[in-house]
């Protein structure tokens, strides 16, 4: 996934129950919402769109928004 420091996450599972986590990347090549990234400014929505808008509103301008299911590891940008 070509995530550049800045860009948004949004992840998705469905393995207990639906939920997109939306956090800030904060590292090239950042796949995942662990390490350097603030876990307290993660966002949880229940559905794609709640998910898209969190993520509208917390990109910087020039910023991408990646998607990705991490249950089948399938990803996008948006």
């Amino acid at each position: 996934m070509p995530t550049k420091s800045g860009d948004i996450l949004i992840l998705f599972t469905e393995q207990t129950f639906t939920i997109h986590i939306v956090g800030v990347v904060s590292a090239d090549g950042q796949q995942d919402l662990s390490g350097d990234v603030d876990q307290s400014k993660a966002i949880q929505a229940g559905t794609l769109a709640a998910a898209l808008a969190a993520a509208r509103l917390i990109r910087p301008e020039g910023r991408s928004i990646f998607f990705q299911n991490i249950d089948t590891g399938e990803w996008s940008e948006l």
